[in-house]
């Protein structure tokens, strides 16, 4: 594993480990995509039983929101540490989901094995020597034909871009994380929802999109939401 891997690694599983209250709470975009209907979302809701895959599921605040619905519920992290304490979290919970190491470019289940994925703040997270393509094929070779991807996608206008130093992919490594989690790693990102969907078209169809400008007290986050089915 290259040094940024194991860089990443380390400061994610010491962020998440400082988290030890069993309560979370869900991404409110999550809960907006899976729970309410919008003029321009383009989304058929998964039904109780069907699979999810919940990409870099962090401290889990999302996979227990996932279980809540009654979905089957799969998720990947960088570490068997994250995965760990996650999986500690969601028993004390009362729920059980399919909790594995992987990362966006190697997820380790088969082909076709996920009517639905969700991958909040973290599909666009490069390793070194992959792309965000890698990253959205093996998305979509876990996929089953015509299921959804919900995702955010960053915004170069997002506060972690800050003297950020864009590589020749379109990716760009971190400079100036006020976390000190991501610097010297590289993410992707896009100025405008019609540049995501030129990209991630010959991979995907039907395009739902919305966006978040916050400021969090000097922190300023831009994202844009995304939906879609594989094509």
């Amino acid at each position: 594993m290259d040094n940024q891997s194991r860089d990443i690694n380390a400061s994610y599983e010491n962020f998440y480990a400082r988290r030890t209250s069993p309560k979370v709470y869900p991404t409110e975009f999550v809960v907006r995509t899976f729970l309410a209907t919008y003029p321009q979302l383009r989304f058929k809701r998964p039904a109780p039983g069907e699979r999810v895959l919940d990409v870099g599921f962090g401290d889990g605040r999302n996979t227990a929101f996932l279980c809540d619905q009654g979905f089957a519920v799969s998720g990947i992290e960088i570490t068997q540490g994250i995965v760990d304490q996650a999986r500690t979290r969601l028993h004390t919970l009362g729920h059980q989901a399919d909790l594995r190491v992987g990362r966006n470019s190697s997820i380790p289940f088969g082909n076709a094995a996920f009517d639905y994925i969700l991958a909040c703040h973290c599909c666009y997270y490069c390793d070194e020597g992959d792309t965000f393509l890698d990253n959205l094929k093996e998305y979509a070779r876990v996929l089953k034909s015509g299921g959804y991807l919900v995702a955010s996608v960053a915004s170069r206008d997002s506060y972690i871009f800050k003297d950020a130093v864009e590589q020749p992919d379109g990716s760009l490594a971190i400079r100036n994380d006020p976390y000190g989690n991501r610097n010297g790693y590289r993410l992707h990102a896009f100025s405008a929802s019609r540049d995501i969907e030129a990209y991630m078209s010959p991979l995907f169809s039907n395009f739902s999109f919305g966006m978040a400008d916050n400021d969090y007290y000097g922190i300023s986050e831009r994202v844009f939401w995304v939906v879609c089915q594989k094509s």
